[in-house]
């Protein structure tokens, strides 16, 4: 069995220090005439998390410059790595009891996010995330296309008969209904409400995650 996991909003706790890296890059934009000063709440700035830089930007500030979006999106990159390295990188409670339980059962764990290749690298340094995970499919590899689209990609390198898509945002669950597999829906991360209604089973915290697993597998590893 191969479980794939969204990584921000799902394994990692994201929501602080992408707030950060957000505000300073607004600021930039702010300096340099392209956007109005106001005030982001984290809530707001949460919502954001999880989707890939390019639809973030259209979707945020669609008149911007591609050249100003490129720009604010790899300051927010930057300043997230940066804080990797400074040692604020945050797995949620009890994922790592959680993963190491998966492998123990067997299970194969890949990472499929819509993140930058450098990011997901610095994370895995920091947090030692190769003792659970054999495979790292950032959407930058892919041209930033959907993720349902790079799990056909993510298939033919780790062919498997069963595969369950782990995930805190509509796009995860997307990657199952294309691909007719199933999926488990984390409502402790930064889904909106109703976002993750579509999911096969939805649950509240990591500790949750082998039941739901079980439960959609019919008790195979």
């Amino acid at each position: 069995m191969t479980i794939i996991f969204d990584f921000d909003g799902t394994l990692h706790n994201t929501e602080k220090l992408y707030a950060c890296a957000f505000r300073k890059a607004y600021r930039m934009l702010v300096t340099e005439g392209y956007a109005q000063e106001r005030t982001f709440s984290d809530k707001e700035i949460s919502q954001w998390l999880g989707v890939n830089a390019p639809d973030m930007w259209h979707s945020f500030m669609p008149d911007l410059p591609e050249k100003m979006m490129h720009k604010a999106s790899m300051m927010i990159g930057g300043e997230m790595i940066f804080g990797v390295q400074d040692g604020q990188a945050v797995l949620y409670d009890g994922i790592r009891e959680m993963l190491s339980q998966l492998r123990q059962k067997g299970c194969r764990l890949l990472i499929l996010s819509n993140c930058r290749h450098a990011y997901m690298d610095a994370h895995r340094k920091a947090l030692g995330l190769d003792r659970w995970f054999d495979g790292y499919f950032c959407a930058e590899d892919y041209g930033f296309i959907p993720k349902e689209d790079i799990f056909p990609i993510l298939k033919e390198q780790f062919p498997d008969d069963v595969y369950i898509m782990v995930g805190d945002r509509a796009s995860d669950i997307r990657v199952g209904l294309k691909n007719h597999i199933q999926t488990i829906g984390c409502l402790y991360g930064f889904a909106a409400e109703h976002e993750l209604d579509a999911a096969d089973v939805r649950i509240g915290s990591p500790a949750d995650l082998w039941q739901a697993v079980l439960r959609l597998s019919g008790g195979r590893r």
